[in-house]
């Protein structure tokens, strides 16, 4: 298995979605290798400066690890749900 870190920003998008930044590097293979980098001191302000470099300044509601074929299941079924909203509104 490969664990991603996903990082939840604060508030919502237009649409009513939260939006997500997802590091493709590092990955991890089990969820407490994750867990053990997201809460560990010397490199939350590496994964802060990354995201704030890709995206900004923004607010972040949480920082998770999550299985990446979790992760794609859970986008397939957004993005399923979202096309059908927009069809419905055209």
């Amino acid at each position: 298995m490969k664990w991603l870190v996903i990082v939840i920003f604060a508030g919502m998008s237009v649409e009513g979605n939260k939006d997500l930044y997802v590091f493709t590097k590092p990955t991890f293979e089990t969820a407490a290798q994750c867990q053990a980098d997201i809460t560990d001191p010397a490199i939350i302000p590496i994964l802060v400066n990354k995201v704030i470099k890709d995206n900004g300044f923004r607010q972040i509601e949480g920082v998770v690890c999550m299985e990446e074929n979790d992760f794609i299941e859970l986008y397939e079924e957004s993005w399923k749900n979202w096309k059908e909203k927009k069809d419905k509104v055209l």
